[in-house]
């Protein structure tokens, strides 16, 4: 709080918050929906397509956050969709603007190579692809992060950018969201169990 209101100033506001992990994740994820937001871009898919990848890495953000024990508030929040929403649409974010050439056909290694600028997202990405195989051992994690698991094999040149997005689209009909409360892992563990016994009587 001491250090907040040092910084607090007319042209700067702050905010107070004890949810550390929510924080990091926000600010490591946020980097790769604005590669993803940037090959849309580069790819001329348009402002509903754009708009569309980062509500949907907005909700791998969520789940990921979840998964490592941050709060859901946090990411509806400044280090949340606020940061986001910064990143993806600025013009001057660096991460979009590799995104933006990678959508239009550049390698990563030539982007690197002639920019003076760090894009975070690049490693970011395949790091958190690691992350989410250690830590998420439920069934076909990649159709739950197809956002962060496609930039991933973008950028490993697994895929094209358009066969990248192709696969976003070709995502299995299913409810947009679901709620991720305190008690979900556990709910949905009860609801497999509850499945399993009555399979078993049948």
């Amino acid at each position: 709080k001491r250090i907040a209101d040092m910084l607090r100033s007319e042209r700067l506001r702050t905010y107070l918050t004890t949810d550390v992990v929510g924080v990091e994740v926000g600010g490591a994820v946020k980097n790769v929906i604005a590669l993803a937001a940037g090959i849309a871009e580069g790819l001329e898919l348009g402002v509903n397509a754009r708009s569309a990848i980062v509500t949907r890495g907005c909700y791998e953000m969520r789940r990921l956050g979840h998964l490592l024990g941050g709060r859901q508030s946090t990411f509806t929040g400044l280090a949340g969709i606020g940061d986001t929403f910064g990143t993806c649409f600025g013009p001057s974010s660096r991460n979009r603007q590799t995104g933006e050439r990678i959508g239009r056909g550049e390698g990563i290694d030539d982007i690197l190579a002639t920019s003076d600028q760090v894009s975070e997202g690049v490693p970011t990405a395949r790091a958190l692809v690691k992350l989410v195989k250690s830590k998420d051992h439920s069934f076909r994690i990649d159709l739950k992060y197809p956002i962060i698991f496609g930039v991933a094999d973008i950028l490993d040149g697994k895929r094209t950018p358009f066969e990248g997005f192709q696969n976003v689209m070709s995502d299995p009909l299913r409810m947009e969201m679901y709620e991720l409360g305190d008690n979900w892992e556990a709910t949905s563990r009860e609801k497999a169990s509850v499945t399993a016994r009555e399979t078993e009587q049948i």
